[in-house]
């Protein structure tokens, strides 16, 4: 049998010997091929908590005072894009400190002008003549606002106070399987054309629209022509009717009818998002007249033509009703090029969703500016939202940090020079946390980089959100993950939507902040 004492003498042993591993053990760990560190905590981190607590925000952040409902945030159940989900067992006694939204809430910064930058935006959301052709406004962003998340809680708050329906811009075809704000179920023949994350070698030009893509049902047109095609045969001069035939056989294959149809149903989470009394369609670059049918179910509402052209055109659809199962045919032997559908009500405000996953805001320099402008202006866009930088954050240095801002400040700049009066809101990224041995922890880049983003945007009169500092700052991304219920996901990364509304709730706060000092002032 083994003796008391000696068992006693061997767990004294083993605990001198871990206890002389925390002081000889390397403190940044032993490499173990090009993957794998070898570390071990030391005295200090066995006698505190996995991750440090700070002190409290502070409450003074609170500076302003949300309309009466704000503080009923209606639960979005929007199906949304599963992420990669970190493996947290190393993670010890974390104790997630309180969210209060009040003491969380972030002013908009301003730029050297103040309020004026926002003042296109603000003029317009109290002018009747512009109500009344429906205000603009486009949420671009990367994975972050995915499923209409963020864009979603601003779209029902700003329709409610200021009027407005519809889910907003739609692309023909959608990059992933989206039910919110609206779902697009297409033909098989559909294929997506985008300026992100690479340039398509196979399109030749860059009217990619604002949407940064287009669709086509059908192949890219060619520079060949059928007339110069026909302008071959006819001047073959061959005593061979074969050759002649096999020709003109070629000739007639192209005329070969092509069909696409797309089928919109939005989403039913708001009962905004279902009343829908105009769809805009812009399309373009195509020689051919194509055929189009807009139906209600089996009603067919529209039955028209859609003239040929080489740049872009638009066209109208009015609805008496909001159709319940809308669905649009095309018919053509050449696919034009579908730049998107503005499905919106008939005034109001209209905010759209437009997700580009993966991409870091650097792609508007990449497409035809004189497109841009005009579908802009066409469009009534008051303020474009750029929410970005999240992207940029595992791989960005301090070598790269300034040329990113420098980029950022030039696509500023561009939207700018294509439209001087819209009104620019710059939103920075959220905390986002990397695994350092136990512990998860801010990305030692990501300060810098939202006070680069912040600098570009206050440098070219632009409004700035910082989102890093509404969640709390540093190290505050664990909290809203192990948050009661989930505020964020696994991947310490992307919100859920409970905490993608708590977002946008803060970010709505701070614009309506701005437009009642706006409205003060004048």
């Amino acid at each position: 049998m083994v003796k008391p004492e000696r068992t006693l003498i061997f767990f004294v042993f083993i605990l001198i010997f871990l206890g002389l591993l925390t002081v000889i053990f390397p403190k940044n760990g032993i490499k173990i091929g090009n993957d794998v560190t070898l570390h071990f905590p030391d005295l200090k981190e066995f006698m505190t908590e996995s991750l440090p607590q700070k002190d409290s925000v502070d409450s003074t952040k609170a500076i302003f005072i949300a309309d009466n409902d704000l503080a009923v945030i209606e639960q979005d159940t929007a199906q949304f894009v599963e992420h990669e989900e970190v493996i947290d067992s190393a993670v010890f006694e974390f104790k997630p400190r309180a969210i209060s939204t009040d003491s969380l809430r972030q002013p908009l910064d301003l730029p050297a002008s103040g309020v004026k930058c926002l003042e296109n935006l603000f003029a317009a959301l109290i002018d009747p003549d512009e109500l009344k052709h429906v205000v603009r406004i486009m949420h671009y962003g990367d994975s972050q606002i995915e499923t209409d998340r963020i864009t979603n809680y601003l779209r029902y708050k700003l329709q409610q106070q200021f009027g407005g329906s519809g889910p907003g811009l739609i692309p023909a075809k959608t990059a992933y399987d989206y039910k919110s704000p609206c779902a697009v179920t297409n033909s098989e023949n559909w294929k997506r054309y985008t300026v992100f994350p690479v340039i398509d070698t196979t399109v030749k030009h860059s009217n990619y629209g604002v949407l940064g893509a287009f669709c086509t049902f059908g192949p890219l047109r060619k520079v060949t022509t059928e007339h110069t095609q026909k302008t071959e045969i006819d001047t073959t001069q061959t005593t061979d009717s074969t050759q002649v035939i096999a020709k003109t056989e070629e000739v007639e294959k192209t005329k070969e009818m092509l069909t696409g149809t797309i089928s919109f149903t939005p989403s039913t989470l708001r009962q905004n998002l279902k009343v829908i009394k105009k769809c805009r369609l812009f399309y373009g670059n195509t020689g051919e007249v194509c055929g189009i049918k807009v139906f209600d179910g089996e009603t067919v509402l529209y039955d028209e033509k859609l003239k040929p052209t080489e740049f872009y055109t638009s066209k109208l659809f009015n609805f008496s009703e909001s159709p319940t199962d809308l669905k649009i045919e095309f018919s053509s032997p050449q696919s034009p090029e579908i730049y998107g559908f503005a499905l919106d009500g008939n005034s109001g405000v209209a905010v759209d969703n437009i997700a580009l996953r993966g991409c870091s805001g650097t792609i508007f320099t990449k497409i035809n500016g004189t497109m841009l402008a005009q579908m802009y202006n066409e469009l009534n866009v008051k303020c474009v939202i750029l929410q970005f930088g999240g992207n940029a954050v595992p791989y960005m240095t301090d070598e790269r940090l300034n040329s990113f801002k420098n980029m950022f400040a030039a696509q500023i700049r561009y939207i700018k020079r294509l439209c001087p009066k819209m009104s620019i809101i710059v939103v920075g990224p959220a905390d986002m946390s990397t695994k350092v041995e136990d512990k998860y922890k801010t990305y030692e880049i990501l300060p810098p980089l939202v006070e680069a983003l912040k600098s570009a945007a206050l440098s070219n009169d632009c409004a700035f959100w910082d989102m890093y500092e509404a969640m709390g700052g540093e190290n505050s991304m664990p909290d809203w993950v192990y948050h009661e219920p989930q505020l964020a996901e696994k991947d310490f990364v992307h919100f859920t939507p409970n905490g993608a509304n708590i977002i946008a709730r803060m970010l709505y706060t701070a614009i309506i902040s701005r437009y009642n000092e706006w409205l003060r002032k004048k």
